[in-house]
């Protein structure tokens, strides 16, 4: 059962708390408070990589500190040792706009709380302003509203020529309840490929342009607003079709230029983003001429990189000696 607790200072939540914003700079903001009241948290949030938050969660599982303080990403798949949650804010950014949370992406979240173990509370916190009653009643009652519609994009894809690949991706849904969603990653780059005359000259053949669309769709996790990553899957394409591999010296040279562990938090969860592309390219082992080395040496990087931000967060927002203390007196308060 989950229980609506209401509003709480972050001084007066229960220790065992998951605290939810929706942007890094809440993050970092929320947890420095968090720090200096309370004794440290360990962080969560997507940018960072399965072993950085993984050693993170340990962090509070083994009871190192008492809360934890994440963006909606502790809504997809961690069962944890928690709680209450509280949200920070009730609005985020959802990639095209900045819109408030539905009952059920409250509810996702919230239901962190005891996780179908035992009962839990969730609320808001810090200057976040109270979650509507509305809300609140329905992820008590899980009452939702049923989805009307979902997105869809066509699978039937025709690779006869780029325009007509184009095209087949823009297909109107088939059917009522289906509904075109926003054009993905892997779209927006072909589209801004298919402008450049070199890129069209090589995507000859239905071969060639199935390699256009492989290429299109190595994953932008760094997000950079520019054209950093329509130039890297342009180059991926162009040499695979030129030289039927992509050159060693580069794709070696590119990952052992990310391995290393200096730089603050912002400036390491970049290297991660830059990785994780990297290590999607190794794994393409048609793609590499030894794609087996390709792939460990991305692997080293990621490992060297994330330890090292796991110390780096550690160090900015634990006070261990602190955290002992606080929950010594909490102890004893309870007794």
């Amino acid at each position: 059962r989950l229980t609506h607790a209401g509003p709480a200072k972050l001084t007066k939540l229960p220790p065992r708390s998951a605290v939810v914003a929706f942007s890094a700079t809440e993050v970092y903001a929320i947890a420095e408070a968090v720090r200096r009241r309370r004794g440290g948290c360990a962080v969560v949030m997507g940018r960072l990589s399965p072993r950085t938050r993984n050693a993170q969660v340990a962090l509070y599982q083994n009871r190192e500190v008492d809360f934890l303080v994440a963006t909606d990403a502790i809504g997809m798949g961690l069962n944890m040792d928690v709680d209450h949650v509280a949200f920070a804010a009730l609005q985020k950014f959802d990639g095209h706009q900045i819109r408030a949370l539905n009952a059920q992406e409250a509810a996702q979240i919230a239901g962190r709380a005891g996780r179908g173990m035992r009962d839990g509370t969730f609320g808001t916190t810090a200057d976040c302003p109270p979650l509507p009653e509305e809300i609140a009643r329905q992820i008590e009652g899980h009452e939702f509203e049923p989805l009307s519609q979902i997105a869809w994009r066509n699978s039937d894809l025709d690779f006869t020529s780029v325009d007509a690949l184009l095209d087949s991706l823009g297909t109107a849904p088939p059917q009522p309840g289906l509904a075109k969603g926003n054009d993905a990653t892997d779209h927006i780059t072909l589209n801004a490929l298919s402008r450049e005359g070199d890129i069209r000259k090589l995507a000859g053949g239905r071969a060639r342009v199935r390699l256009l669309w492989e290429a299109c769709q190595v994953p932008d996790f760094r997000k950079i607003a520019d054209d950093s990553h329509v130039r890297l899957c342009g180059r991926i394409f162009s040499e695979l079709a030129q030289h039927g591999r992509l050159p060693t010296d580069w794709v070696a040279g590119s990952i052992a230029g990310l391995g290393s562990i200096e730089g603050d938090l912002e400036t390491l969860m970049a290297r991660l983003a830059s990785i994780r592309v990297w290590s999607y390219v190794a794994a393409r082992a048609d793609w590499l001429e030894d794609a087996a080395a390709r792939q460990a040496e991305a692997r080293a990087a990621e490992d060297a990189v994330s330890d090292a931000l796991h110390e780096r967060l550690i160090a900015r927002f634990v006070d261990r000696r602190a955290a002992h203390l606080i929950r010594s007196l909490d102890d004893t308060e309870k007794e």
